[in-house]
């Protein structure tokens, strides 16, 4: 093999090196992520759907992914519990007024979310991502009489992703 080759060749293992380096930087930064999240915020018997039924319902779940349905009725307020996963957050959003909500955290302070009037549109699904949710509760401030004026939209749904733990 002549030097041309000899030195084509050392570089092609150069960049195979530095490319096993940085994906086992990456895995070791995952790894660290899913045995390393804190603990503290995520008591025992209070995941979503022990600790707040009424509101969590289970429309399908596997070793990987749990799918909630959350809902949330006027006048209601949910017990304190706690998201363990990671996940993604499903929600119809066709303008018009928003519920009232009161976002509980276990310090005692309250995140008002008051109702906005937005423009109507068709419609449209929003997918949000959302760390790990410690413990929380949510109130839905709106009457059943106020509720009656707000658009008609499907329940939430909530993916949890038990794999990225």
């Amino acid at each position: 093999m002549n030097q041309a080759g000899r030195t084509l060749l050392s570089r092609r293992h150069l960049a195979s090196g530095v490319a096993a380096g940085i994906l086992l930087v990456a895995l070791l930064i995952l790894a660290t992520h899913l045995v390393g999240q804190n603990q503290a915020g995520f008591p025992d018997g209070y995941d979503a759907v022990q600790a707040a039924p009424n509101s969590h319902h289970v429309l399908f779940e596997n070793a990987f992914v749990r799918v909630l349905e959350v809902t949330v009725p006027p006048g209601t307020k949910e017990p304190m519990h706690h998201h363990r996963w990671p996940s993604l957050f499903l929600t119809w959003d066709a303008g018009g007024r928003t519920a009232h909500q009161r976002y509980y955290r276990p310090d005692g302070s309250i995140h008002d979310m008051p109702s906005k009037e937005r423009p109507v549109t068709t419609g449209a699904w929003r997918v949000t991502w959302m760390e790990p949710e410690p413990m929380h509760s949510i109130e839905n401030a709106e009457t059943p009489e106020s509720a009656l004026t707000l658009p008609r939209r499907p329940p939430t749904v909530r993916v949890e992703l038990k794999f990225l733990k």
